[in-house]
């Protein structure tokens, strides 16, 4: 087959390098891109295939006149404190893009069998006071004042809030890849959840690259938006000066809703023969939370200084890496991470719609990133038949 040159904009090819990282590209493919921008070589059409397949970039791009404008609103709610942040990467485009079709399929699919919208969405828009807008939510969710008692640890306590906004008709997808592809991770520096309001289908996603009891305090920083009606993408920059009022509100939410300000001091002063640090450890247990949140939880009452707050956060980043280290990339029972992955309600929607006819098996194949062989198994252990 015959060798086709073909012709790129430079400005295309400049902005395509913008959304990648070098070593994504590899030296052979950079030296023929720095070769096309000086004008002393034109790309062939199979190399033009190859920079689209490793820069993750859609190849009807590449022939565009001028870089293409993506307009993504979630975008415009990120924390942006940095050159690394600037420029969101695909990963974080792509996942967006995917968690839209999975709400657009269940808005209309509930739309279309005479759901009414939820009430619970924008329920506390405009309300600013933490202590009173976590008790609201409690109420809203059926949520005891000291539910965490009943929980090993923060990944159990996940999986019962994540069943709770299931009962209620939140959306919530976990993944820490792009879909399915393995070979790409989602930073949790860049974001570590994200939602999407929608009076149907509201939904939230999280980055599970993330700890734990990050998890945790994610989904319930999360569903503080869904109660404010607000998009949110959430990057956890705290001490970045570009933070919104917002943020800061739906932080202390998620604290109050984890560690209630008022069990937490009396469980302050009960291990006050117990120097700070250790009282930090030990309510991080009974809480079931991770011992930043109780750190910050005490600094905010005044209770240690924000050096021992910031060691805590820095303990805790540190002992994570060492763990997902320790781990490596091993796999895993497939099912029952893409079981994580998916929300129980789509799933079982899903279902519904493909034995009335309204879906196709390859529309929910592309929707839950499984296959012929693996939806059936998913589906049954997320509730669903077909």
């Amino acid at each position: 087959m015959p060798t086709v040159n073909v012709k790129i904009q430079p400005t295309i090819i400049s902005w395509a390098m913008s959304q990648t990282s070098e070593e994504q590209l590899g030296t052979k493919l950079l030296s023929n891109i720095q070769q096309w921008l000086s004008g002393t070589k034109t790309p062939t059409f199979n190399q033009i295939e190859t920079f689209s397949r490793k820069a993750n970039i859609p190849l009807g791009y590449f022939f565009l006149q001028t870089p293409p404008v993506e307009d993504i609103k979630l975008l415009e709610y990120r924390t942006v404190d940095s050159i690394e942040l600037a420029n969101p990467s695909r990963n974080l485009i792509d996942t967006i893009n995917e968690m839209e079709r999975v709400q657009d399929w269940m808005r209309e699919y509930r739309q279309d069998t005479g759901f009414d919208a939820l009430p619970l969405v924008g329920r506390l828009k405009g309300q600013t006071e933490p202590k009173q807008i976590a008790e609201k939510i409690r109420a809203d969710l059926n949520l005891g004042l000291e539910w965490y008692a009943h929980y090993k640890n923060p990944a159990e306590s996940f999986k019962y809030i994540r069943g709770l906004l299931d009962e209620s008709g939140v959306v919530v997808m976990l993944n820490g890849i792009v879909g399915a592809n393995n070979h790409r991770a989602l930073s949790i520096d860049e974001f570590r959840a994200f939602a999407i309001i929608d009076e149907w289908a509201p939904l939230i996603f999280i980055n599970s690259a993330d700890s734990q009891g990050a998890k945790l305090f994610s989904l319930f920083h999360e569903i503080a938006h869904i109660w404010f009606g607000v998009d949110d993408l959430y990057n956890d920059r705290k001490n970045s000066p570009h933070v919104q009022p917002l943020e800061v509100i739906c932080n202390a939410v998620a604290s109050e809703l984890i560690a209630p300000l008022d069990v937490f001091l009396d469980k302050w002063r009960y291990l006050s023969e117990l120097d700070k640090r250790e009282r930090i450890s030990l309510l991080a247990k009974t809480f079931k939370c991770s011992e930043s949140v109780i750190a910050r939880k005490a600094f905010d009452t005044n209770k240690i200084s924000k050096k021992m707050y910031n060691d805590v956060v820095a303990e805790g980043i540190e002992a994570y890496k060492t763990q997902k280290d320790s781990k490596g990339s091993g796999g895993g029972d497939y099912y029952n991470t893409a079981k994580s992955r998916l929300d129980g309600c789509f799933v079982r929607a899903l279902c519904e719609s493909i034995t009335s006819g309204r879906t196709t098996f390859t529309e929910a194949y592309r929707l839950t990133n499984t296959n012929r062989k693996t939806f059936p198994e998913v589906a049954m252990r997320l509730g669903g038949g077909i």
